[in-house]
């Protein structure tokens, strides 16, 4: 009997971890600043590691951060080390952690499935 109390156990535990949800969490700017714009992006994934350097053409949009969850908004996964460095050919910009935190406050979320989404559509990104 504890034989099947254990097994019916373990059977249970790894059905609940193999049933959990998987979201993608994607930060997007859009580019309203009527001029091409260098970005570079550190510490945007928690699926890598990577420094991302983008070129961003007026009217789109680039990817800005990007989380795998297993049910938490974006806003809880930015590390404080976040970083997105814009440039264009008048001057330099930085959003960190705080402000990008700030910004999605106020966006929708977009949410298809699995996929979630926020777009942070504003000029103030323009150096």
């Amino acid at each position: 009997m504890t034989r099947l109390a254990g097994f019916i156990l373990l059977f249970v535990s790894l059905y609940g971890c193999a049933a959990q949800q998987v979201y993608n969490n994607h930060v997007y700017m859009e580019n309203r600043c009527g001029q091409p714009l260098e970005m570079k992006v550190s510490n945007s994934s928690n699926m890598h590691s990577l420094d991302r350097n983008l070129t961003v053409r007026a009217g789109s949009r680039a990817l800005v951060a990007s989380f795998a969850s297993y049910g938490e908004d974006v806003i809880e996964q930015i590390p404080s080390n976040y970083q997105l460095t814009i440039n264009d050919a008048a001057g330099s910009k930085s959003i960190d952690a705080t402000q990008l935190k700030q910004r999605l406050a106020v966006v929708e979320k977009v949410t298809e499935g699995t996929q979630r989404e926020w777009t942070i559509r504003e000029a103030s990104i323009c150096p």
